[in-house]
């Protein structure tokens, strides 16, 4: 991985890089469920939720890719849980950025007082698939035909990371 690679937390004015590296994720289809792009506006709503929010920059400043928490339940129990999501930039994938964000993004949700990450992963997308293995995560299962894209059923494996005292 480059040491040229930063990871702070996201600011509003990294909302338009944001929303241009998630809105290539949609468009990839290998990512998400979602099927229409983001503004910059509704990812400076993201940062309100007030949730552990990374992007990785280079030395130039410009933003490499992503990473950010959102609630797993409403319900009080799973207030300890995250799920997150990560996207990196097509230009900066194989570079290390990813693993970077990951491991910084669980640094950050430890001390913000979370005990578990978890997200549903593409099990088409195995690029994915290998930098959760590679960043600690495991592969608790298949969630099969969890939603359709496009019309068609996709599969999710579910990937989770303990932190904390629930790791230990």
């Amino acid at each position: 991985m480059p040491s040229a690679v930063h990871v702070r937390p996201a600011t509003a004015d990294d909302a338009s890089a944001v929303a241009t590296i998630y809105n290539h994720g949609i468009a990839e289809r290998q990512a998400t469920f979602e099927t229409h792009a983001r503004s910059a506006k509704e990812v400076a709503a993201w940062l309100e939720e007030g949730r552990p929010f990374l992007v990785a920059t280079a030395s130039d400043g410009t933003i490499l890719g992503f990473a950010r928490l959102s609630p797993y339940s409403v319900r009080k129990a799973y207030a300890g849980i995250g799920e997150h999501g990560i996207y990196v930039d097509p230009q900066a994938r194989g570079r290390g950025v990813g693993k970077l964000l990951l491991q910084e993004l669980a640094a950050a949700a430890e001390q913000a007082g979370y005990y578990k990450l978890t997200s549903r992963v593409f099990t088409t997308n195995h690029a994915s698939l290998a930098l959760h293995r590679s960043a600690g995560f495991t592969e608790v299962g298949i969630q099969r035909r969890h939603g359709r894209l496009d019309g068609e059923w996709k599969d999710t494996m579910l990937v989770e990371r303990l932190l904390g005292d629930a790791a230990r």
